[in-house]
């Protein structure tokens, strides 16, 4: 009898169990988001050179490079900073337009040469465009404004991001009459990062007058949380 009636209070205690161990729990989802103005600007400067043979032209264009990276040099800006992102020579086909069957001519070559140039003297970025124009650069790819180091910018949206998510939390639980309890976890979704701002410029526009509006770098972080209440 004394065993039935253990074996009975088993049955009742493992039944009971996974009802205590089901924990009242809110899920919410938080965001924080900062914005700075970026201190570093990205732009692709490239040259080109155009003669009848493939050597002229690529004389040219390593020539018309040369003046740019020493202007770049005089801007203080360092090797590091300058990056070769490609070398092309190309033939210059001309078309029979009387006769389409007729393969093209070669009438000449064009050799460009591209640099990506790093920049972190903002406040010098009108000058330096002037500067490479004057010394023969032929094209701006694109203009792109960033920020150097974004850690601290992410620990304030994280910050911004856990008070969110606690504010909403104690407003859903007042609204249900409930109370709130710890945090059981938090994970870090990391919504966007930093959003860059990129600007393109036509050759015709990039002088030194011509506005350039760096804006400001955005980095939105989410957060999901989930708390017990009771």
């Amino acid at each position: 009898m004394r065993i039935i009636k253990y074996v009975m209070f088993l049955c009742v205690v493992l039944i009971a169990l996974p009802v205590q161990a089901a924990e009242r729990t809110i899920s919410i989802d938080g965001v924080g988001e900062v914005s700075a103005k970026p201190d570093t600007v990205e732009l692709r400067v490239a040259v080109i050179g155009n003669a009848a043979s493939a050597a002229v032209a690529m004389t040219t264009a390593s020539n018309k490079a040369a003046a740019v990276l020493k202007k770049l040099s005089a801007h203080g800006i360092a090797d590091k900073d300058i990056q070769t992102g490609s070398v092309s020579l190309n033939p210059v086909y001309q078309r029979n337009q009387n006769n389409q069957q007729q393969e093209p001519k070669v009438i000449g070559y064009r050799a460009a040469i591209d640099n990506l140039v790093r920049l972190r003297a903002m406040e010098s970025l009108g000058k330096v465009i002037d500067d490479l124009l004057q010394a023969g650069a032929d094209r701006l790819d694109g203009i792109h404004f960033f920020l150097a180091d974004t850690d601290a910018l992410m620990a304030e949206a994280r910050k911004k991001a856990v008070k969110d998510a606690l504010a909403k939390a104690a407003q859903l639980s007042t609204a249900a009459g409930v109370e709130l309890g710890q945090v059981i976890s938090i994970t870090d979704a990391a919504a966007g990062g930093p959003l860059p701002q990129q600007r393109m410029m036509a050759i015709s526009s990039a002088r030194a007058g011509a506005p350039v509006m760096p804006g400001e770098i955005r980095i939105m972080v989410r957060v999901h949380m989930v708390m017990a209440i009771r």
